[in-house]
Parts: structure tokens; C-alpha cells; sequence
């Protein structure tokens, strides 16, 4: 009995010892993410020349070799750094998060580290993250990087599902790849300083059924996460499942955290409630990479209520927009960030820095909050009018654009309901500032 309760004890005195506690570092640089709530998202490499979008080399099923000879015709003449982050703040970005290194194995920086498969080879030659980097500080934007952990490109990657398409059966060797991928990370931070390792692809290697994940490779995350933490940097994975201790961002890919709708992709994906979150999404219609003939974009407005909805849900809004094999953002895209922005100069308010309100309609009707300030997104054509319980006093109530004052009234059963006017046609009148006492 003695030496069952004494192991007993031992192993629960190592769990706890082995307990992840976040430094301060890192909480505080959760904190400032979260704050900013609106991000662009940058998909580019060599796949903007096919234009087809960035899966073109597995979807396409091409022969890897002849799809990465397009290394050598990679000549974005047109790429310029600064034009890029002018389009993102002035649409009320905070910061910005590019494919460092996507699927097909295709570095954007000049890594010293791969198999010759670099920016450094290509007839551009220049160091498109470099630059993306020293225009981002400048403008006072973030820079952060998505990199990919699956590869289609490299021998000693173990092939998954979807790796399998183009490698076949690949068996890899994985202690191999780590040290590659390691190296790597070690030179996107030191060079470049982003605020967040941004990975993706792990979901190749897991499944959930039964009620239970499924994972067919041991990453060995703890060991990649320390060293990124060691070098006061966050981690973030897309992997589509409940999030790691070490994870310091939650990611929802397509999908409203919470919603697991099936359009997105996180049906069996709880919700951390005590961390960052960001959902992404696309601007072009169901493609992340660049692909012509698609002129299918989102709205002015969809992006915006989507930015409502997110941070009522106390998640951040990553969009994504992917430049064309020129080193151009589609004209459409511009035109649609630029609407976003002059939305975002008006009500931005009632974005940055909040939480979740806590009370609205589904998602006609939602709200963020600060301190004692609440603010009421009406987000559906038509609806403009709420009732809902409120405890304390309204000291004001405001079209937050416009300073018009919104009506305000108590039923008999004691709700509040707030009302708008959008007679004179003001498209910036869909928030409604509440002060209360």
C-alpha cells in the first residue's frame, strides 16, 4: 500500500513539476495580439506563376520536379513591400502574417539551410521577407510567419495523406526534418523578428474517429515550441484539433470559433478560453493562393461583420489575400481592404482593444465591450432595432460613425431597447455606442 501511494505521489509530483507555466513575456505578448484583432493573412510563392492556387502541385497532381523548375521563371517585378503594407493599414490592419515557407517546400527568404530550393535561386534573387520586414516596422504593423510543416519537396519528410499524393509512400526520416525545420525557425526569428511562428499541416498526420484524435507522427512539439519560446517568440498551429499547453494562440481555420460549422474546419475543435484566438479566412472565393478567373471576392461588408463577429467572440479576424506571380495584390482585393478601412477609421473603436460583449442576436446583432462601454454591431439590412436585459443605467447611446443619437426605451418587463435610423443612408451607421453607468 506504501509504495502504491509513494509512486502515486511521485507521479503526480512530476506532473505537476512538469506543469507549463507562461513567462511574462508571453503573456504579455498574447495580450498585444489579441488587442490588434485584425490581421492580413499573405499566401504567395512560386505557385502565384500557375495561378491556379497554392495546393496547384498536389491538386493538379504534377510532377514535383517539373513544378518546382518554376523557381527558375519566379521574377515578381512588380513586388513592392511598401505598397503592400500601405494597403494593410490603411484597411486597419495591425499586423500581417505571410507564407514564409508553404507546402510545396518553396522558401520566400534566402535560407542557408534547405536544398537549394530559395528565393536566393530565383532570376528576383531579392529577400522578399527581409523587405516585407523593414516596411512592416516602419509602418508600425507586426510581421508574423506561417510555415508550413507538412513538405511536398523535401526526401526526408515523412508523407502523410495528402504528401502521399505527390512523394507516394515516402517514409522520410523525421530526426532529419526537424533539424532542417529547427534551423529554419532559427533564422526566420533571429533575422526577422516576427511576433508568432504561424505552423500548419500537422492535420496530415491525425484524424479524429470514435470519439478520440488519432496522431500518426510524434512532432515532438515540445522540444519545437521551447526552442521558439526560448527566443521570445509565440507559437500557433492550425492543426484543426484542442489546443497544446505550449500553443499560445488558438487557431480557427474558415470557421467562427465555436460556430464548428461544416464550411470550416474545426467540427471537433473546442474553444481555449484562456488564450488568444484568430480565425482566418479568404477574401477570394474558396482559394488562399492566387488563381485566375476567380472574381468571386467578399464584400466590404462581409469583411466587416466578420471582424464584428470575431471579436464579439473574442477572436481575432486573419484575412487573407493572395498576390499574383507579378508581386501584385488583386485590384479587387485593394478595392475591398480600401472600403474596410474607411469603415475601420470610423468605428475601429469598437474593434481593437475589446472583448466579447456578450449580448446579441445570433449574428444579425452582436457586441464587443470595453470597461463600461458597450458597443451593439447591427449587422443584417433591415434590422434596427434590439431589446435585451441590461443591468445598470444607460448614460448615452450613439451611432458611433456619426454621433447620432440611437433611441433608447424601457418595455414593462424591464428590457432595454436600442433603435437606429438609417434614413439619411450613412453605411457607416451600424454600430451603436452604449455608455452605461
Amino acid at each position: 500500500m506504501k509504495k502504491s501511494v509513494m509512486t502515486a505521489f511521485a507521479v503526480a509530483g512530476l506532473s505537476l513539476a512538469a506543469a507549463y507555466k507562461p513567462e511574462k513575456w508571453n503573456l504579455d505578448a498574447r495580450e498585444k495580439f489579441a488587442a490588434q484583432r485584425f490581421g492580413v493573412f499573405i499566401h504567395w510563392g512560386i505557385y502565384a506563376n500557375y495561378a491556379q492556387g497554392e495546393w496547384y502541385l498536389q491538386q493538379g497532381k504534377l510532377d514535383e520536379k517539373a513544378y518546382s523548375r518554376m523557381m527558375y521563371g519566379f521574377c515578381p517585378s512588380k513586388f513592392d513591400a511598401k505598397e503592400w503594407v500601405r494597403v494593410f493599414k490603411r484597411a486597419g490592419a495591425k499586423y500581417v502574417t505571410i507564407t514564409s515557407r508553404h507546402h510545396d517546400g518553396f522558401s520566400l527568404w534566402p535560407t542557408r539551410v534547405d536544398d537549394g530550393y530559395n528565393i536566393a535561386l530565383t532570376p528576383f534573387r531579392r529577400d522578399i521577407l527581409g523587405e516585407l520586414s523593414k516596411a512592416c516596422d516602419e509602418a508600425g504593423l507586426q510581421l508574423n510567419f506561417y510555415y508550413s510543416l507538412m513538405d511536398w519537396h523535401r526526401k526526408d519528410y515523412p508523407a502523410g495523406k495528402c504528401a502521399s499524393v505527390v512523394l507516394g509512400n515516402q517514409k522520410g526520416d523525421y530526426a532529419s526534418y526537424k533539424k532542417f525545420m529547427l534551423a529554419q525557425i532559427a533564422e526566420l526569428i533571429d533575422n526577422y523578428h516576427p511576433g508568432n511562428i504561424w505552423f500548419d499541416g500537422e492535420w496530415e498526420h491525425a484524424g479524429y474517429s470514435n470519439g478520440k484524435w488519432n496522431r500518426s507522427l510524434d512532432w515532438d512539439f515540445d522540444t519545437i515550441y521551447d526552442f521558439i519560446h526560448s527566443k521570445k517568440t509565440l507559437v500557433a498551429n492550425n492543426n484543426h484539433q484542442p489546443i497544446r499547453d505550449k500553443e499560445d494562440i488558438q487557431l480557427f481555420e474558415r470557421d467562427l470559433p465555436g460556430d464548428n460549422s461544416d464550411a470550416g474546419f474545426s467540427v471537433n475543435q473546442p474553444v481555449a478560453r484562456d488564450r488568444p484566438v484568430e480565425q482566418c479566412d479568404v477574401i477570394q472565393n474558396n482559394v488562399w493562393g492566387y488563381r485566375i478567373g476567380e472574381n468571386r471576392f467578399r464584400s466590404a461588408d462581409d469583411v466587416v461583420a466578420m471582424l464584428a463577429r470575431a471579436a464579439a467572440n473574442d477572436a481575432n479576424l486573419l484575412m487573407n489575400i493572395g498576390p499574383d506571380g507579378s508581386g501584385m495584390l488583386p485590384a479587387k482585393a485593394v478595392e475591398v481592404m480600401e472600403k474596410v478601412g474607411e469603415w475601420m477609421d470610423k468605428n475601429g473603436e469598437s474593434i481593437y482593444g475589446t472583448s466579447a460583449g456578450r449580448i446579441g442576436l445570433g449574428k444579425d446583432i452582436v457586441s464587443t465591450r470595453r470597461g463600461n462601454v458597450l458597443y451593439l454591431h447591427f449587422l443584417k439590412p433591415g434590422v434596427e432595432k434590439f431589446a435585451f436585459k441590461l443591468s445598470g443605467e444607460i448614460e448615452s447611446a450613439a451611432c458611433l460613425a456619426s454621433g447620432e443619437k440611437a433611441g433608447v426605451e424601457r418595455t414593462p418587463s424591464g428590457d432595454v431597447v436600442v433603435s437606429i435610423s438609417r434614413e439619411k443612408g450613412c453605411k457607416f451607421d451600424k454600430v451603436v455606442k452604449i455608455v452605461v453607468r
